[in-house]
């Protein structure tokens, strides 16, 4: 089946840029929520202590509040371990967001609305702190954070709207173009679909094991309000270059695959092997990030705050990714010419910046409005 050359001649209207990026600014209103989990909920009759096991100080005070526990079984203590538990890393952030003008560090402890930071204040302060919590009673209890506090979720349009819009991303479908250039002369559907099978799995590996890599580093406390701010200014800057080399004719583009890597891609772009179509799928994948950074890092700054769920929605919105790489790939095992697809893919590749490069903007924004606001 020979597909139509109308295809390689389609034209994508700005008007339909500006839709998108209309529909994101819609559907982004809804993504403050307020939180309701009983996971990061704390008991306000308890005393919370904060620790990780590498932290010297930590161990000096741990016995010190063992002690003083045991000697008052009448006093609740809690244990908080944010090394490696994310049920207490989700509390601590609930702690974090109840004092927003302190730096907190490990060992901490939270006496109703008291906070002591450090060694040296918890032994001096620690139970005198204790015997006014008791003696004030319910009007010292810690304050229903619950009911308050809004943090960022992810809109399943989103979602939806910035993987297509990285699926469609010129640096990803060139090299996918190349590869099934390469590929025609075998002569084997069975080749083809092998190798670029290979190729679209190893990028999509790729960005979830890169993906999953920030998603644990935002996990650590006190990093992700960092990491949101970045995220969201690095997505305007690279979204306004993006729509700024989409004007322009043969830019050089500074958010695309560095000219150093090209060569160790395109050595394997020449053998018509599985093991190559993978290693070029996990180049592009690792490389051609670069070239939707600001998309990808507002995505994994959306979806941090719940673990469980963040997975989920990296895998799923991964998959979104890499359907317009896999139709591009069944479309010439039916017929599609890989040359007519590069050259539509190059005829348009402004427009796609221009796309993208609206997508990263409206999304650094939306990010940014949302946490100061």
């Amino acid at each position: 089946m020979i597909i139509s050359d109308r295809f390689s001649h389609r034209k994508i209207s700005y008007s339909a840029i500006l839709f998108f990026a209309f529909l994101l600014l819609v559907t982004g209103v809804t993504a403050v929520d307020p939180v309701n989990s009983s996971a990061n909920t704390p008991d306000p009759t308890a005393i919370h202590f904060f620790y990780t096991p590498l932290c010297s100080s930590c161990h000096k005070v741990m016995p010190y509040i063992e002690e003083y526990g045991t000697a008052h079984p009448d006093i609740l203590i809690q244990y908080h371990n944010i090394g490696d538990n994310q049920d207490d890393i989700l509390l601590f952030e609930s702690f974090r967001k109840m004092h927003p003008k302190e730096k907190l560090f490990v060992p901490v402890v939270f006496i109703g609305d008291e906070v002591l930071i450090g060694e040296d204040v918890i032994f001096s302060d620690f139970e005198q702190k204790v015997q006014e919590f008791q003696v004030q009673g319910n009007d010292a209890l810690i304050p229903d954070i619950t009911a308050s506090t809004e943090t960022i979720t992810v809109n399943p349009m989103i979602l939806l709207l910035a993987a297509l819009g990285e699926g469609f991303n010129p640096c990803g479908l060139l090299v996918l173009a190349l590869l099934l250039v390469s590929l025609m002369a075998v002569d084997s559907r069975k080749t083809i679909l092998l190798v670029g099978s290979a190729y679209i799995i190893a990028f999509f590996l790729i960005r979830v094991l890169s993906g999953f890599a920030i998603f644990s580093v935002i996990q650590i406390p006190g990093v992700a309000q960092i990491f949101l701010i970045a995220a969201g200014i690095i997505a305007i800057i690279a979204g306004l270059f993006q729509i700024k080399d989409g004007f322009v004719k043969n830019p050089k583009a500074l958010f695309s695959i560095p000219q150093s890597k090209k060569s160790s891609i395109s050595k394997y772009l020449k053998i018509a092997s599985v093991p190559a179509g993978f290693i070029v799928g996990a180049l592009t994948g690792l490389y051609g990030m670069a070239c939707t950074v600001g998309i990808y890092i507002s995505i994994l700054g959306m979806i941090y705050q719940d673990f469980s769920s963040g997975i989920i929605y990296l895998l799923a919105y991964n998959v979104v990714v890499v359907l317009p790489l896999l139709a591009i790939l069944l479309l010439v095992l039916f017929g599609l010419s890989p040359e007519k697809l590069n050259s539509w893919r190059d005829e348009r590749k402004g427009l796609l910046r221009i796309a993208i490069g609206v997508i990263m903007l409206v999304m650094g924004i939306i990010i940014l409005v949302q946490v100061f606001l």
